[in-house]
């Protein structure tokens, strides 16, 4: 009996190791110079997993996402082709396939969230400090906005 445990832990643990091939976390600004949180990207199984994860007092309000094989040609987010319709708590699980990904395969994402901070009042309005977030890369079109990709290696 004990044998069968021992092999039973191992093998889950080898098939934990299996599921979860690449992952990457990049940070999430708003206002161009405030760190809000932590963007990760990973592939579980055959999923592309994008996890938005916001730092208090920061609230995550909704949020975009573009994956694709090029850099979007607009910086529109509310264009992307995942809006907060396919996420769950600010989470999107997408299939590869749905991608066409493989390994070894590079992926273009770029992510953009609306934030808010209860704890900061704008005086001029008398409500809580939005901002719009972007995950930290390269911009899509320099000098018209500050909106960003970043690549991800399916691995």
């Amino acid at each position: 009996m004990k044998k069968f445990i021992v092999i039973s832990i191992v093998l889950l643990m080898l098939a934990g190791f299996a599921i979860t091939s690449s992952a990457m976390e990049v940070t999430l600004w708003a206002d161009q110079e405030v760190d809000v949180g932590t963007l990760t990207v990973e592939v579980i199984g055959t999923d592309l997993v994008v996890t938005y994860t916001i730092t208090a007092p920061w609230v995550l309000g909704e949020t975009h996402l573009y994956v694709g094989e090029l850099v979007p040609k607009k910086s529109a987010p509310g264009r992307f082709p995942y809006g907060a319709d396919d996420a769950v708590g600010g989470i999107y699980t997408i299939p590869l396939a749905d991608l066409g990904a493989v390994a070894g395969d590079t992926l273009i994402i770029a992510a953009q969230a609306e934030v808010t901070n209860p704890d900061e009042i704008d005086p001029v309005t008398e409500l809580p400090r939005e901002e719009s977030v972007w995950a930290e890369g390269t911009q899509i079109r320099p000098g018209k906005n500050w909106a960003m990709y970043f690549e991800f290696v399916v691995e």
